[in-house]
This record gives C-alpha cells, sequence and structure tokens, in this order.
C-alpha cells in the first residue's frame, strides 16, 4: 500500500507545483490562505486538476484570531465575529452560536471555491476541481480527555454529521503528544456513525527529533486509529508517515514544502524561508550548509536527480543556489519515497544507517532519527 501525498498550498509554491504536477496527489488548502490569496489559490487547482480538501479551522485551533484582514473575513464567514474579543474566541459564547457557527464552516467548504470562481467558464475553463473531495468537521486543540475542548469538538463533530448530506466526513483529532497515551479512550469517542474518515495532527510532533518510546507510541495511536476501518490522513507527516502508510496504517501524509511535517500551534510562522535541503537518504530537511557539510563528509548521499544536478548543490555557493530546484528536489524525493517498495525503502533505511555509523557524534542532529526508526519499523514487521 502507498499512502497519498497532498501539499499545504503557500502562494510561493505555485509554479513548482504546476511544473510538478505528476508527483502528488492533492492539496490541503487552509482557509487563511484562501481568504487572502483567493486568484493564487483557483488559478492553481484549475491549472493542476488535482483533489483537494479546505481546512476550515487550522489557524483557530487555540480558539484565538488575529486582528487581520483574513481573520475578520473568516470570522464573519463563519458567523463568530461576535465571538471574538481581543482576539480570544470566548468559548461561552461560541458555545451559544455553536449550530450557525458549524453550519457555516461546512458551507464554507462546499460553496468558496465556487462562488470565488464565478465566471471562470466563459473563459473555456471546466468545472473541474470546484468541489472538494472531503468536508472536514470544524475542531479545536484537545487539552485533555476530560476537557472541555474535548466536549466541544466532539459536539461540533455530531452537528457537522448531521449536514454531510451525500458528501464525506472526515473528523479531525487534534491532540497534544501527551495525548497519545491515551489512545484507546481517545479514539473510542471518534467513534461516531456517520463519520468517513479521519485526519491527525499531533501537536508539534517531530518524526525525526522523537525517541523510540515516543514514536511507538505514535505508531500504536494509528494502529488503533485503522482498527475502525476508516481512511487516515496525517496533517503533518514526513517520512515516517510514509512508512507507516506503506504498513497500512495511514493513507494520506500532508506537509508544505519542505515544511510543515510537524506544526506547533503555539508558535507563529515567521514568514521567513531559511534555505533547506532534504538528504533523501536519510529522510531529512537540514540546513543547506550542514548538508553540504554532510554530503562532502559522506559522498554516496549525494543526489543525482535532475534537480540536484542543474543546482549542482556541492559546487555553488549557498546564496547562489536557486530555491526552486531546492523545492523541486524535495517533492520529487517524497514522491520517490513513496513509489518505493516498502522493503526496499527499509533495506535503504538500515543500509544507510550503517554506512553513516563513523560519523554519528558529528552529526548527531541529523542523523540521530535513523537508528529510533530502524528499530521502531523493525518491531512492527517482527510483531
Amino acid at each position: 500500500m502507498n499512502p497519498k501525498i497532498y501539499y499545504r498550498v503557500l502562494q510561493t509554491d505555485g509554479e513548482v507545483f504546476k511544473k510538478l504536477r505528476n508527483y502528488y496527489d492533492g492539496f490541503v488548502i487552509e482557509a487563511s490562505i484562501l481568504e487572502q490569496f483567493t486568484k493564487f489559490t483557483l488559478s492553481l487547482l484549475f491549472s493542476v486538476e488535482k483533489p483537494f480538501f479546505i481546512d476550515p479551522t487550522h489557524k483557530l485551533v487555540l480558539l484565538t484570531l488575529k486582528e487581520k484582514e483574513w481573520a475578520i473575513n473568516v470570522a464573519e464567514a463563519f458567523k463568530i465575529s461576535e465571538c471574538v474579543e481581543e482576539g480570544v474566541i470566548l468559548i461561552d459564547k461560541l458555545k451559544e452560536n455553536l449550530d450557525a457557527f458549524v453550519k457555516a464552516t461546512i458551507a464554507y467548504q462546499r460553496d468558496k471555491i465556487k462562488m470565488s470562481s464565478g465566471g471562470l467558464e466563459l473563459f473555456g475553463i471546466s468545472g473541474y476541481g470546484l468541489e472538494p473531495g472531503i468536508i472536514v468537521a470544524p475542531y479545536f486543540l484537545i487539552e485533555g480527555i476530560h476537557s472541555e475542548s474535548f466536549e466541544l469538538n466532539l459536539e461540533m463533530l455530531r452537528k457537522s454529521i448531521a449536514l454531510k448530506g451525500d458528501g464525506k466526513l472526515y473528523a479531525v483529532i487534534a491532540i497534544e503528544e501527551y495525548l497519545l497515551s491515551e489512545a484507546e479512550e481517545l479514539i473510542s469517542k471518534f467513534e461516531i456513525e456517520g463519520v468517513d474518515g479521519f485526519c491527525v495532527w499531533v501537536s508539534d510532533f517531530r518524526e525525526e527529533g522523537e525517541d523510540v518510546k515516543m514514536l511507538e507510541k505514535y505508531v500504536e495511536f494509528f494502529k488503533k486509529l485503522s482498527k475502525l476501518k476508516k481512511p487516515i490522513m496525517n496533517l503533518y507527516g514526513g517520512a515516517f508517515s510514509v512508512l507507516l502508510g506503506k504498513l497500512g496504517l495511514i493513507d494520506c501524509v500532508v506537509q508544505g514544502i519542505a515544511y510543515g511535517e510537524h506544526r506547533n500551534p503555539y508558535i507563529a510562522a515567521t514568514g521567513r524561508y531559511t534555505k533547506t535541503y532534504y538528504i533523501p537518504k536519510i529522510h531529512k530537511v537540514v540546513p543547506l550548509y550542514r548538508a553540504q557539510e554532510l554530503i562532502e563528509t559522506v559522498p554516496e548521499l549525494k543526489c543525482e536527480c535532475e534537480f540536484c544536478v542543474e543546482a549542482d548543490i556541492m559546487n555553488t555557493p549557498e546564496n547562489r543556489i536557486r530555491t526552486d530546484l531546492l523545492k523541486k528536489h524535495y517533492v520529487l524525493s517524497r514522491w520517490n519515497e513513496k513509489q518505493m517498495d516498502f522493503n526496499e525503502l527499509y533495506a535503504n533505511l538500515k543500509s544507510t544507517t550503517q554506512l553513516l555509523d563513523d560519523v554519528f557524534e558529528e552529526f548527531w542532529e541529523q542523523l540521530r532519527h535513523l537508528k529510533s526508526w530502524e528499530e521502531v519499523i523493525g518491531k512492527i514487521i517482527e510483531g
């Protein structure tokens, strides 16, 4: 089984998506992006003709809404303007307005693209791609099994199911990392008739930075969720999630281009882009200068894809390497991981770990995940 690969849309990545349309399966569009860059989003969807869905409350996950133009538009569209005071969504007022909020959030996902694309058929553009593949129930970060936020999520989910009609409705399980230890009770609460699939967001879970015990809890969570026999999307995942997908535990892995393999909702994005490079054999994005040092030390790690050859990574000064080539290399590398047979991918992981044994201490920050991944995946295989 090969998991699907979906990308979060940023306006800076449009040309990369258009040129590499055969190297991913679909898009996730955050409501904030759709409000800020409506024309760009429409152009992208019509150009590449890929499935998509809208992530409605990603930016509201902490019950906050900053005073920005897109936030004002989202608050109005979701019928919660009166619930927001000084950038905070007041939970008591939200509860009073919950029916209208859920209804508006569902309607936004169904209608926003259609309403924004009026008249495009006059230019010979078909209606392809106007319908999101799934509808996502509105969600907030779950702080605990018995928390008010948990009950609010379940209530919004039940109300969403009542509105889903003939479409597919996915529940979002957005949790703090420590709740992986309470997977069984947590998941049981989401076993609700009418849910067609699940999206998972484990707050700030860094697959390449977690120890073996935490990775095992992560795997166990997806194992238990997969027992419900519904599709599972990991809203923030990387190569480790691709491996789990090949084992039948995850159906779709979502990320951005060289970012977004994890997401901490408590930290605001700066908008700055530091040049990074994805080293395929270690399955990790690292600062470009550090990647050059590692490849110089271990030449076997060098990638010979068309974009790396064009960029001439090892012989071009860091500040002169084109960012678009680094992004294209990332997209191609992730797609190659998806296409690779599990046994081959796992064998390559083990051989790379052995290859790098002598430099683990020098490049520990970049390589520490390899042995942990090998151990955890090995235990899954052994049963």
